[in-house]
C-alpha cells in the first residue's frame, strides 16, 4: 500500500459548479462573509470563506403532494436547533438531522425557512445522503438500516440485510448508477445495493481496520479508519489504491471530497477540519465566521459544488464556507 504521496497518476481536471444559492443566508448571527482561521496559513490564500451561519428558521409544513401550493405554518416563530447529528445539501435546500428534536428539517436557503422533513425516533445515527431527486437516505444506527425517504418525507423504503449490515455509519448515492453504498463499521466494509435494495456486492479494504465514515470522489471511495487514524481510498472494486493522513490525524470522524480531490476530515482530538491535497496536508483549519469561531464536536461534512457544509453539535449550527479553487503553481520558468 503507497501513500497518495508516493502515488504519481494522471490526474483528470475538475470544474466547479456555480456558486452556491442565494447569497449569505444566516439565521441568528451576523452575515458577512469572513476569513476563518486556520494554522500555518499565512500569506496564503484562504482556502475556506464563512459564507453564512444556520442555527434554525422558522418552520412551515410540507407541501401535500396531491396539493402542492397547499402549504400553512405548523410553528410561530423561529425554532432553534438543539443537538445536530449530520447534514446534506442539493441545490436549495440543505438537510439537517437534529438528534435532540428528533427530526430531519429541509431548510430552504432561497426561503429562509425550514420544514419538518421526517421524524427520527431511531436511537444512533450514522450520516445522511441527499440524493439528485432530493429524496435522502438516513443511516440509522439503531435499527441496523439505511433508510429511504422521498422528496416529500415520505419512507419508501428500507436497506437492510442481516448478515452484512451490523452498523451503518455511512452512506451515499451513486448518482451515475442509483446504485446505494453503505459502509459498516463493524463489520468493517461497504454493501453495495442497487436501487431496489439488492445487495449486489461486498467491497472490503485490507488497509481498513474500522470504518467510520465513507465519502466518494475522483479516486473512488473514501474511508475514514479511526482506528488506523488514516484515511483509507478503494477502488470501486474494493481494491486499495492509497492512505492519507497517517501520523496526522488523531481522532478522524466525518469526511468530505470536493470536485478537485481535496479532501475533508473532521478531528476530534482538536476539533479541526484537516484538508488533505496531493496526498499532503494543507491546513488545519479550525473555525471562523461566527461567534463562538472555533467548533465543537462536528458531525457532518458536506460538499455541495463549491460549498462545505459543516454541522457543529455542541454549538447546535451548520456553517457554510465557500471554497476556493485550487491556487495554479508558478512555472519552473518564473
Amino acid at each position: 500500500m503507497m501513500k497518495k504521496s508516493e502515488l504519481l497518476h494522471p490526474r483528470r481536471a475538475w470544474c466547479l459548479g456555480m456558486l452556491f444559492g442565494a447569497g449569505a443566508l444566516t439565521l441568528g448571527c451576523a452575515a458577512s462573509p469572513s476569513a476563518p482561521r486556520s494554522s500555518g496559513e499565512a500569506g496564503k490564500q484562504s482556502l475556506l470563506t464563512h459564507w453564512s451561519t444556520l442555527t434554525g428558521a422558522r418552520v412551515s409544513a410540507l407541501p401535500d403532494p396531491l396539493s402542492p401550493f397547499a402549504r400553512k405554518p405548523d410553528f410561530s416563530g423561529n425554532l432553534q436547533w438543539i443537538s445536530l447529528a449530520a447534514v446534506a445539501a442539493r441545490g436549495n435546500y440543505v438537510f439537517v438531522a437534529d438528534a435532540g428534536r428528533r427530526k430531519i428539517y429541509r431548510y430552504d436557503t432561497a426561503q429562509q425557512s425550514m420544514t419538518s422533513f421526517a421524524d427520527y425516533a431511531g436511537g444512533a445515527m450514522g450520516n445522511i445522503a441527499v440524493a439528485s431527486d432530493l429524496s435522502l437516505y438516513v443511516a440509522d444506527i439503531g435499527s441496523q438500516k439505511v433508510l429511504h425517504y422521498s422528496v416529500d418525507g415520505r419512507l419508501l423504503r428500507s436497506f437492510d440485510n442481516a448478515l452484512e449490515i451490523a452498523r451503518p455509519v455511512g452512506v451515499l448515492v451513486d448518482a451515475s448508477n442509483g446504485e446505494v453504498l453503505v459502509a459498516d463499521s463493524l463489520r468493517n466494509h461497504v454493501v453495495v445495493f442497487n436501487s431496489l435494495g439488492r445487495v449486489l456486492s461486498v467491497l472490503r479494504s485490507d488497509e481498513s481496520r474500522s470504518i467510520e465514515a465513507l465519502a466518494s470522489g475522483p479516486d473512488g471511495l473514501y474511508l475514514v479508519d479511526r482506528v488506523g487514524r488514516k484515511i483509507v481510498v478503494i477502488g470501486r472494486d474494493g481494491r486499495d489504491r492509497y492512505t492519507l493522513g497517517s501520523g496526522l490525524l488523531k481522532m478522524p470522524g466525518v469526511i468530505a471530497v470536493d470536485r478537485f480531490n481535496r479532501v475533508f476530515v473532521s478531528d476530534s482530538f482538536d476539533n479541526t477540519i484537516k484538508v488533505f491535497e496531493n496526498g499532503e496536508l494543507l491546513t488545519s483549519f479550525v473555525g471562523g465566521g461566527a461567534v463562538p469561531p472555533s467548533f465543537n464536536r462536528i458531525t457532518g461534512l458536506w460538499v455541495e459544488q463549491n460549498m462545505l457544509h459543516v454541522a457543529d453539535s455542541v454549538h447546535a449550527r451548520i456553517q457554510i464556507f465557500r471554497i476556493a479553487p485550487p491556487q495554479k503553481k508558478a512555472s519552473s520558468s518564473e
